[in-house]
């Protein structure tokens, strides 16, 4: 699994958060060990009472096929000003439309205990994190667009786009060996 440093520019609330359990104090645990986080570990803590906070950034040092750096939502375990730089793995890769272009954003998590079971596309359920959970959150990043998704990616394909991307970028400065 790679790991990233995202650049956050924004950050909203979400209602995106873990079904093992409850985040109020449950003693739920899962097969795997991962027991949730207590009252003062969980989306509240962050003040967020449905959910973990949500920031679109970029990926520095990356070029996607428009010339731009590489666009990521990432699940975090606190807000995030924005120019603070976020830890991260990608776990899948959202295909979207905006009405007039076809675009990717990158979905990752921050490093961070309360995600750490969270690694594939496939563990979205059950975060309650389905693709349209994320273009809800990434339409209220921004306002006046509507968002419409075309499809989601394995984290292999966001990990794959983010490496093109920084090999890309490599390439323009001359810094590709």
């Amino acid at each position: 699994m790679s790991r990233i440093t995202v650049e956050v520019e924004s950050t909203i609330g979400s209602s995106i958060g873990s079904s093992i359990g409850s985040f109020r104090g449950s003693s739920v645990g899962s097969s795997s060990g991962f027991s949730p986080p207590d009252v003062s570990d969980g989306p509240e803590a962050s003040g967020g009472a449905d959910g973990w906070p949500v920031g679109e950034g970029r990926v520095e040092d990356t070029l996607d096929p428009d010339g731009r750096s590489v666009r990521t939502l990432v699940l975090m375990r606190e807000p995030a000003r924005s120019g603070d730089e976020v830890a991260a793995w990608p776990v899948a890769l959202l295909h979207l439309n905006d009405g007039r272009h076809d675009m990717d954003e990158v979905l990752c998590v921050a490093e961070a205990e309360p995600f750490i079971d969270l690694v594939d596309a496939t563990d979205l359920r059950r975060w309650h994190a389905e693709p349209d959970v994320w273009a809800t959150a990434l339409g209220r990043l921004s306002p006046g667009t509507a968002y419409r998704v075309t499809g989601c990616g394995s984290r292999r394909e966001a990990d794959q786009l983010v490496s093109d991307a920084r090999r890309a970028y490599l390439r323009l400065t001359g810094c590709l060996e």
